[in-house]
């Protein structure tokens, strides 16, 4: 059986909440349509940030019912983290960003509007190649 290549859009995004900051690898999602800057993020990134299990106050609480039926309980914590696109050749950001916790997820998610404010122009989603807005018709940056 041929193995199938599985190409996306990912960035490498550096978090920084008051004096701590991690990077991390985080996957952008098109479909993932929101109000504002958003990242969406496993527990244990946010517990890297010391936002969880102890919650920051104006923290919110909702449960979803998903599309195969089970709940899934998501915490979003408003204008939580700054946000950078971190490459080898520069450093676009900060962000204000709201930081989505899920128990559930495997790996980080950018919302459309964190894209959109970090000046993403996705080129190819299929292939993983994207620049900055100023770059476009001359840069073509690889996925991570």
């Amino acid at each position: 059986m041929k193995r199938v290549r599985r190409v996306a859009v990912r960035l490498k995004l550096k978090l920084v909440r008051n004096n701590n900051s991690i990077e991390i690898i985080a996957l952008l999602n098109s479909g993932y349509e929101t109000f504002e800057p958003e990242i969406l993020v496993p527990s244990t990134t946010a517990r890297d940030l010391f936002l969880y299990p102890r919650l920051p106050q104006g923290a919110i609480i909702r449960e979803y019912m998903l599309a195969d039926g089970s709940i899934t309980r998501l915490i979003k914590i408003p204008r939580a983290v700054l946000i950078y696109v971190v490459e080898e050749d520069r450093i676009v950001g900060p962000v204000e960003t709201s930081l989505v916790i899920s128990e559930k997820a495997e790996e980080p998610l950018i919302s459309d509007k964190l894209a959109g404010k970090l000046g993403i122009a996705v080129l190819d989603f299929a292939e993983g190649f994207w620049c900055f807005r100023d770059e476009i018709g001359k840069t073509m940056r690889r996925s991570k």
